[in-house]
């Protein structure tokens, strides 16, 4: 069985690096790919925000997050023009592009203000979806 790509949001790695391990719901995503249930990928984008964030809020954390981020694949960022994506902020806008443009499955994100038109929709072949929404997909009763 061929593992799920995901790509996760900057924030979802900060709060995996930001809680204690097993308390936090995005560390659940490392988890599953220890499990070989899904493969996780992040651009130098998502892991300069989380390393610039973890550095200023919570400095403690940052070799526990350089852990994760040994354990993600790291795609290149593009900034592709879509149209979906011309009114996100910058650095989201060219986050998701990568996301989408590198054909991932899943773009997971707790980004409620600039991603909430595009939760549950699918962009391309990548679906959008919260930490919550995908572990609920993911784990739902068949």
């Amino acid at each position: 069985m061929e593992k799920l790509k995901v790509f996760l949001d900057s924030n979802v790695l900060f709060s995996a690096a930001y809680s204690e391990k097993g308390k936090s719901r995005s560390y659940l995503f490392f988890e599953l790919q220890n499990i070989n249930i899904i493969k996780i990928y992040i651009s130098n984008l998502v892991k300069f925000e989380s390393v610039h964030n973890i550095k200023i809020k919570k400095p403690e954390k940052l070799d526990f997050l350089n852990e994760l981020l040994s354990k993600t694949d790291i795609i290149e960022d593009v900034d592709v023009y879509y149209e979906f994506a011309k009114a996100l902020p910058e650095n989201d806008r060219i986050i998701l592009s990568s996301a989408v443009y590198h054909n991932m499955n899943f773009f997971i994100t707790g980004n409620t203000k600039d991603f909430l038109t595009f939760y549950n929709k699918k962009l391309e072949n990548t679906l959008i979806l919260t930490p919550k929404d995908f572990l609920e997909l993911t784990f739902e009763e068949k």
